[in-house]
Protein backbone atom coordinates (compact mmCIF):
# COMPACT_ATOMS: atom_id res chain seq x y z
CA UNK A 1 0.00 0.00 0.00
CA UNK A 2 1.13 3.53 -0.79
CA UNK A 3 0.50 4.54 2.83
CA UNK A 4 3.41 2.37 3.92
CA UNK A 5 5.78 4.06 1.46
CA UNK A 6 5.09 7.65 2.56
CA UNK A 7 6.99 9.45 5.26
CA UNK A 8 6.39 12.90 6.71
CA UNK A 9 9.27 15.36 6.27
CA UNK A 10 9.64 18.89 7.65
CA UNK A 11 10.30 21.22 4.70
CA UNK A 12 13.27 23.60 4.80
CA UNK A 13 14.30 26.51 2.58
CA UNK A 14 16.57 24.17 0.67
CA UNK A 15 13.50 22.17 -0.43
CA UNK A 16 11.98 25.02 -2.44
CA UNK A 17 12.54 23.47 -5.87
CA UNK A 18 11.25 20.07 -4.73
CA UNK A 19 8.05 21.66 -3.44
CA UNK A 20 7.51 23.62 -6.65
CA UNK A 21 8.03 20.43 -8.68
CA UNK A 22 5.13 18.61 -6.96
CA UNK A 23 2.49 20.28 -9.14
CA UNK A 24 2.90 23.09 -11.72
CA UNK A 25 2.04 26.40 -9.95
CA UNK A 26 0.67 27.73 -13.25
CA UNK A 27 -2.10 25.13 -12.96
CA UNK A 28 -3.07 25.95 -9.35
CA UNK A 29 -5.92 28.45 -8.82
CA UNK A 30 -5.89 29.15 -12.58
CA UNK A 31 -2.36 30.55 -12.26
CA UNK A 32 -3.03 32.54 -9.09
CA UNK A 33 -0.87 30.36 -6.82
CA UNK A 34 0.83 32.35 -4.05
CA UNK A 35 3.27 29.71 -2.80
CA UNK A 36 6.14 30.36 -5.28
CA UNK A 37 6.34 34.00 -4.14
CA UNK A 38 5.32 33.53 -0.49
CA UNK A 39 7.40 30.43 0.30
CA UNK A 40 10.42 32.10 1.91
CA UNK A 41 8.36 34.70 3.77
CA UNK A 42 6.02 32.05 5.18
CA UNK A 43 8.73 29.63 6.24
CA UNK A 44 10.39 32.38 8.28
CA UNK A 45 7.20 33.13 10.26
CA UNK A 46 7.25 31.42 13.68
CA UNK A 47 3.66 30.17 13.50
CA UNK A 48 4.14 28.42 10.13
CA UNK A 49 5.46 24.93 9.46
CA UNK A 50 5.72 23.18 6.11
CA UNK A 51 5.59 19.43 5.58
CA UNK A 52 5.97 17.13 2.60
CA UNK A 53 4.75 13.64 1.86
CA UNK A 54 7.84 11.86 0.56
CA UNK A 55 8.32 8.57 -1.28
CA UNK A 56 11.99 7.71 -1.45
CA UNK A 57 13.57 11.10 -2.22
CA UNK A 58 10.61 12.45 -4.17
CA UNK A 59 8.13 15.01 -2.77
CA UNK A 60 4.62 13.84 -3.76
CA UNK A 61 2.54 16.03 -1.45
CA UNK A 62 2.79 19.29 0.48
CA UNK A 63 0.91 21.12 3.20
CA UNK A 64 1.46 24.40 5.02
CA UNK A 65 0.31 24.46 8.65
CA UNK A 66 -0.35 27.80 10.36
CA UNK A 67 -0.94 27.93 14.11
CA UNK A 68 -3.48 30.54 15.27
CA UNK A 69 -6.03 31.23 18.04
CA UNK A 70 -3.57 31.02 20.96
CA UNK A 71 -2.25 27.73 19.53
CA UNK A 72 -5.69 26.10 19.73
CA UNK A 73 -6.15 25.89 15.94
CA UNK A 74 -4.05 24.80 12.97
CA UNK A 75 -4.94 26.12 9.53
CA UNK A 76 -3.89 24.04 6.53
CA UNK A 77 -3.38 25.75 3.17
CA UNK A 78 -1.40 25.69 -0.09
CA UNK A 79 -1.85 21.91 -0.22
CA UNK A 80 -0.90 20.01 -3.35
CA UNK A 81 -0.35 16.43 -4.51
CA UNK A 82 1.58 15.36 -7.60
CA UNK A 83 -0.42 14.27 -10.63
CA UNK A 84 1.29 10.88 -10.54
CA UNK A 85 -0.22 10.14 -7.13
CA UNK A 86 -3.56 11.93 -7.48
CA UNK A 87 -6.57 10.05 -6.14
CA UNK A 88 -4.51 7.82 -3.85
CA UNK A 89 -5.55 9.44 -0.56
CA UNK A 90 -2.37 11.43 0.07
CA UNK A 91 -4.19 14.70 0.85
CA UNK A 92 -6.34 12.98 3.46
CA UNK A 93 -3.30 11.20 4.86
CA UNK A 94 -1.52 14.52 5.43
CA UNK A 95 -4.56 15.86 7.31
CA UNK A 96 -4.48 12.85 9.64
CA UNK A 97 -0.89 13.69 10.59
CA UNK A 98 -2.44 16.08 13.15
CA UNK A 99 -4.51 13.40 14.91
CA UNK A 100 -3.46 11.59 18.10
CA UNK A 101 -0.59 9.08 17.72
CA UNK A 102 0.39 10.74 14.42
CA UNK A 103 3.65 12.60 13.67
CA UNK A 104 2.26 16.15 14.02
CA UNK A 105 -0.12 15.62 16.95
CA UNK A 106 -0.10 18.36 19.60
CA UNK A 107 -2.44 17.97 22.58
CA UNK A 108 -3.01 21.73 22.92
CA UNK A 109 -4.38 22.00 19.38
CA UNK A 110 -8.14 21.40 19.35
CA UNK A 111 -9.23 22.47 15.88
CA UNK A 112 -8.26 22.02 12.27
CA UNK A 113 -9.38 25.03 10.19
CA UNK A 114 -9.18 25.72 6.50
CA UNK A 115 -10.74 27.88 3.79
CA UNK A 116 -11.85 26.95 0.31
CA UNK A 117 -13.59 28.15 -2.79
CA UNK A 118 -17.32 27.38 -2.77
CA UNK A 119 -17.15 26.48 -6.47
CA UNK A 120 -13.91 24.55 -6.78
CA UNK A 121 -13.27 22.90 -3.39
CA UNK A 122 -15.05 19.94 -1.75
CA UNK A 123 -15.77 21.91 1.43
CA UNK A 124 -19.51 22.54 0.75
CA UNK A 125 -20.02 18.78 0.37
CA UNK A 126 -17.96 18.03 3.50
CA UNK A 127 -20.08 20.54 5.45
CA UNK A 128 -23.24 18.78 4.28
CA UNK A 129 -21.80 15.44 5.41
CA UNK A 130 -21.06 16.86 8.87
CA UNK A 131 -17.30 16.40 8.57
CA UNK A 132 -16.65 20.16 8.89
CA UNK A 133 -18.60 22.98 10.51
CA UNK A 134 -18.98 26.23 8.58
CA UNK A 135 -17.67 29.22 10.55
CA UNK A 136 -17.69 31.99 7.92
CA UNK A 137 -18.96 32.54 4.39
CA UNK A 138 -17.68 35.37 2.16
CA UNK A 139 -18.44 36.71 -1.29
CA UNK A 140 -15.62 36.84 -3.85
CA UNK A 141 -15.21 38.91 -7.00
CA UNK A 142 -12.32 39.48 -9.39
CA UNK A 143 -11.24 42.61 -11.25
CA UNK A 144 -8.23 43.24 -13.46
CA UNK A 145 -6.22 46.06 -15.02
CA UNK A 146 -2.70 46.93 -16.16
CA UNK A 147 -0.03 48.45 -13.96
CA UNK A 148 0.47 51.54 -16.12
CA UNK A 149 -3.26 52.21 -16.25
CA UNK A 150 -3.63 51.87 -12.49
CA UNK A 151 -0.65 54.15 -11.82
CA UNK A 152 -2.07 56.85 -14.10
CA UNK A 153 -5.57 56.65 -12.62
CA UNK A 154 -4.16 56.66 -9.08
CA UNK A 155 -2.10 59.80 -9.78
CA UNK A 156 -5.13 61.63 -11.22
CA UNK A 157 -7.39 60.73 -8.27
CA UNK A 158 -4.82 61.52 -5.59
CA UNK A 159 -4.01 64.89 -7.15
CA UNK A 160 -7.68 65.88 -7.48
CA UNK A 161 -9.85 67.41 -4.78
CA UNK A 162 -12.68 64.97 -5.38
CA UNK A 163 -11.68 62.50 -2.71
CA UNK A 164 -13.38 63.54 0.58
CA UNK A 165 -11.69 62.73 3.85
CA UNK A 166 -13.33 60.15 6.05
CA UNK A 167 -10.17 60.05 8.14
CA UNK A 168 -9.16 56.61 6.91
CA UNK A 169 -5.71 55.63 8.13
CA UNK A 170 -3.27 52.76 7.94
CA UNK A 171 -2.86 51.03 11.29
CA UNK A 172 -0.35 48.69 12.89
CA UNK A 173 -0.87 45.38 14.67
CA UNK A 174 -1.31 47.07 18.07
CA UNK A 175 -4.28 49.16 16.91
CA UNK A 176 -5.70 46.20 15.00
CA UNK A 177 -5.59 44.15 18.19
CA UNK A 178 -7.46 46.86 20.07
CA UNK A 179 -10.16 46.97 17.39
CA UNK A 180 -10.55 43.19 17.37
CA UNK A 181 -10.88 43.20 21.17
CA UNK A 182 -13.42 46.06 21.19
CA UNK A 183 -16.86 44.91 22.29
CA UNK A 184 -18.28 48.00 20.58
CA UNK A 185 -16.84 47.16 17.14
CA UNK A 186 -16.87 43.35 17.05
CA UNK A 187 -20.65 42.95 16.46
CA UNK A 188 -20.40 45.14 13.33
CA UNK A 189 -17.02 44.05 11.97
CA UNK A 190 -16.81 40.38 12.97
CA UNK A 191 -20.30 39.11 13.86
CA UNK A 192 -19.21 35.48 13.27
CA UNK A 193 -16.19 36.06 15.55
CA UNK A 194 -13.81 35.27 12.66
CA UNK A 195 -11.50 37.41 10.54
CA UNK A 196 -9.87 36.15 7.33
CA UNK A 197 -6.63 37.60 6.02
CA UNK A 198 -4.50 36.11 3.27
CA UNK A 199 -6.79 33.06 3.19
CA UNK A 200 -6.21 32.26 6.87
CA UNK A 201 -9.32 32.15 9.10
CA UNK A 202 -8.42 33.64 12.48
CA UNK A 203 -10.60 33.84 15.54
CA UNK A 204 -11.44 37.47 16.30
CA UNK A 205 -9.15 37.65 19.34
CA UNK A 206 -6.47 40.22 20.13
CA UNK A 207 -3.58 37.77 20.19
CA UNK A 208 -4.06 37.01 16.48
CA UNK A 209 -3.34 40.61 15.41
CA UNK A 210 0.49 40.19 15.19
CA UNK A 211 -0.04 37.08 13.05
CA UNK A 212 -2.42 38.85 10.67
CA UNK A 213 0.02 41.68 9.89
CA UNK A 214 2.88 40.32 7.78
CA UNK A 215 5.44 42.03 5.52
CA UNK A 216 2.87 42.02 2.71
CA UNK A 217 -0.08 43.31 4.76
CA UNK A 218 -1.72 46.73 4.83
CA UNK A 219 -4.61 47.39 7.25
CA UNK A 220 -6.79 50.50 6.91
CA UNK A 221 -9.63 51.67 9.15
CA UNK A 222 -12.09 54.58 9.08
CA UNK A 223 -14.92 55.98 11.23
CA UNK A 224 -13.72 54.28 14.40
CA UNK A 225 -15.73 56.69 16.55
CA UNK A 226 -18.97 55.26 15.11
CA UNK A 227 -18.94 51.43 15.23
CA UNK A 228 -21.96 51.14 12.93
CA UNK A 229 -20.04 53.02 10.21
CA UNK A 230 -16.57 51.60 10.82
CA UNK A 231 -14.87 50.02 7.82
CA UNK A 232 -11.78 47.81 8.18
CA UNK A 233 -9.89 46.67 5.09
CA UNK A 234 -6.91 44.33 4.77
CA UNK A 235 -4.78 43.77 1.68
CA UNK A 236 -1.95 41.40 0.76
CA UNK A 237 -0.21 40.81 -2.55
CA UNK A 238 1.89 38.24 -4.34
CA UNK A 239 3.45 37.67 -7.73
CA UNK A 240 1.64 34.68 -9.21
CA UNK A 241 2.28 32.88 -12.51
CA UNK A 242 -0.62 34.83 -14.08
CA UNK A 243 0.55 38.23 -12.78
CA UNK A 244 0.43 40.35 -9.64
CA UNK A 245 -2.48 39.45 -7.34
CA UNK A 246 -3.85 41.93 -4.81
CA UNK A 247 -6.02 40.34 -2.10
CA UNK A 248 -8.52 42.85 -0.67
CA UNK A 249 -10.77 41.98 2.32
CA UNK A 250 -13.39 44.36 3.73
CA UNK A 251 -15.25 44.21 7.04
CA UNK A 252 -17.99 46.51 8.30
CA UNK A 253 -19.89 49.33 6.65
CA UNK A 254 -18.93 49.70 2.98
CA UNK A 255 -19.99 53.15 1.73
CA UNK A 256 -18.32 56.21 0.18
CA UNK A 257 -15.37 55.54 2.50
CA UNK A 258 -14.26 52.65 0.27
CA UNK A 259 -12.56 55.10 -2.12
CA UNK A 260 -10.20 56.43 0.53
CA UNK A 261 -9.48 52.90 1.74
CA UNK A 262 -8.60 51.64 -1.71
CA UNK A 263 -6.42 54.70 -2.36
CA UNK A 264 -4.39 53.99 0.79
CA UNK A 265 -3.94 50.33 -0.17
CA UNK A 266 -2.83 51.29 -3.67
CA UNK A 267 -0.33 53.79 -2.25
CA UNK A 268 1.45 50.90 -0.51
CA UNK A 269 0.95 48.44 -3.34
CA UNK A 270 2.15 50.51 -6.30
CA UNK A 271 5.60 51.07 -4.83
CA UNK A 272 6.43 47.37 -5.24
CA UNK A 273 8.05 45.71 -8.26
CA UNK A 274 5.37 43.83 -10.20
CA UNK A 275 4.29 42.48 -13.54
CA UNK A 276 2.15 44.52 -15.93
CA UNK A 277 -1.02 42.46 -15.37
CA UNK A 278 -2.83 43.01 -12.05
CA UNK A 279 -5.65 40.85 -10.69
CA UNK A 280 -7.61 42.18 -7.73
CA UNK A 281 -9.30 39.56 -5.56
CA UNK A 282 -12.05 41.36 -3.60
CA UNK A 283 -13.63 39.62 -0.59
CA UNK A 284 -16.52 40.81 1.55
CA UNK A 285 -18.95 39.42 4.11
CA UNK A 286 -21.66 37.32 2.52
CA UNK A 287 -24.51 39.51 1.33
CA UNK A 288 -22.59 42.81 1.40
CA UNK A 289 -23.65 45.29 -1.30
CA UNK A 290 -20.91 45.75 -3.90
CA UNK A 291 -22.26 49.08 -5.18
CA UNK A 292 -19.69 51.38 -3.58
CA UNK A 293 -16.71 49.05 -4.08
CA UNK A 294 -17.48 48.53 -7.77
CA UNK A 295 -18.01 52.23 -8.32
CA UNK A 296 -14.62 52.97 -6.75
CA UNK A 297 -12.80 50.23 -8.67
CA UNK A 298 -14.27 51.51 -11.94
CA UNK A 299 -12.71 54.91 -11.22
CA UNK A 300 -9.32 53.16 -11.06
CA UNK A 301 -10.19 51.43 -14.37
CA UNK A 302 -10.55 47.93 -12.92
CA UNK A 303 -12.83 45.70 -14.99
CA UNK A 304 -14.90 42.86 -13.57
CA UNK A 305 -13.66 39.46 -14.73
CA UNK A 306 -14.47 35.81 -14.11
CA UNK A 307 -11.48 33.98 -12.68
CA UNK A 308 -11.80 31.36 -9.94
CA UNK A 309 -15.17 31.06 -8.22
CA UNK A 310 -17.60 33.46 -6.56
CA UNK A 311 -17.36 32.68 -2.86
CA UNK A 312 -15.22 31.43 0.01
CA UNK A 313 -16.13 29.30 3.00
CA UNK A 314 -14.11 28.88 6.20
CA UNK A 315 -14.58 25.67 8.17
CA UNK A 316 -13.27 23.79 11.16
CA UNK A 317 -13.34 20.26 12.59
CA UNK A 318 -12.46 18.91 16.00
CA UNK A 319 -9.20 16.98 15.93
CA UNK A 320 -9.21 13.37 17.04
CA UNK A 321 -7.59 13.14 20.47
Amino acid sequence: MIRNLIRCKRVTKEDYEKVMAIFPPSEIYNGGDYLPDYFHMLIDMPNNEMYAAVIGDKFVGFTLMTTVDDRRSIVTRAGRVSKEYAGKGIAGMMLKWMDKDSPLYRPEVLWHKTIGNTTHSPLPQLINKGIYNKILEQDLRFYDTRKGTLQNKYNVIINSNENPSFKAESINEKVLGEIIASTDHKPYLFPENEIVSDDVPYGAIKSNAPLIVSKRTTVVVSDLNCPQRTLLSISNFWQAPIGMVLNFNVYGCVSENSKEHISLHFSKFLGRPMSEYILLRAISSHGTSWTFLERTLEQFDFKRTEFYGKGLVSVRRKLIS
